[in-house]
């Protein structure tokens, strides 16, 4: 448990249940450590918005963001305490990041930090004012792609989003399956068709708006990977024809406005 690193904790519980008996229990409750239970899935955008708000209100700075799929592999908050002690620019960071590390792709850490496009939300240490000046995070994404367009959207507005070297995560993002192809073992990631639902819309959304190469090379990349390699293609190919076509109506919605 990392609460001794932080000064207030926020758990926000997105499903259908509420567990606070058993949260409390576990870690215990108390003005600085808290629990909200929505007792339903409102969608990790709208359900981090409310909690980055709330913590925002007390008067935290920066803030930390995890998902339940994740866990330290460095101490991250000794990282990112060094890098802002050092880091020349420090009003101009949206967002220090850690890398990612999971069985589909290994990290090396190394000595630093460095600016990126875009890095996964979980461990992202968030600047709480440069949030709330640019609407923060997307909602009509739902779940995916909130850090892809966070990351844009911010960048576009001139501040940075940077990757500490030494700041490690490991991650787990879907199942990993492995085939041969040409008697070489690839690894790829597999998700329930409604991921790729989710998936779909988004990158269609940050194709549109950001026109990046990398987004459209994902969505190229899950249409090959469903199309190649999973079984019940024809619902995976279903629901990733209604995330295109969501993708495009929020694309025409909200074109103006993000």
């Amino acid at each position: 448990m990392y609460k001794d690193e932080v000064d207030k904790i926020l758990i926000i519980d997105n499903s259908p249940i509420n567990h606070q008996v058993i949260i409390s229990n576990l870690i215990g409750l108390s003005k600085d450590i808290q629990y909200v239970s929505y007792t339903e899935n409102i969608g990790l955008c709208k359900a981090l918005n409310q909690g980055i708000r709330k913590l925002a209100s007390i008067g935290c700075e920066w803030i930390v963001a995890f998902d339940a799929d994740s866990q330290l592999e460095t101490n991250i908050f000794s990282v990112y305490r060094q890098t802002i002690a050092e880091y020349p620019d420090i009003i101009s960071v949206a967002v220090f990041a850690p890398q990612h590390s999971f069985d589909r792709g290994i990290k090396k850490i190394y000595s630093g930090y460095r600016e990126v496009d875009w890095a996964m939300t979980s461990g992202w240490l968030i600047n709480a004012d440069i949030f709330l000046k640019n609407g923060g995070f997307f909602e009509p994404l739902f779940l995916d792609g909130l850090d892809l367009d966070y990351c844009y959207f911010v960048r576009e507005q001139g501040y940075k989003v940077i990757e500490c070297g030494e700041a490690v995560i490991k991650h787990h993002p879907g199942e990993t399956k492995e085939t041969k192809v040409f008697n070489k073992t690839i690894k790829y990631g597999y998700a329930p068709p409604d991921r790729y639902l989710m998936q779909a819309r988004c990158l269609v959304w940050t194709i549109r708006r950001y026109k990046k190469i990398f987004d459209i090379k994902m969505y190229v990349y899950k249409w090959v990977k469903v199309i190649l390699l999973f079984d019940n293609k024809k619902t995976y190919i279903k629901r990733m024809v209604t995330g295109t076509k969501e993708g495009l109506s929020i694309y025409r919605k909200y074109k103006s406005v993000r």
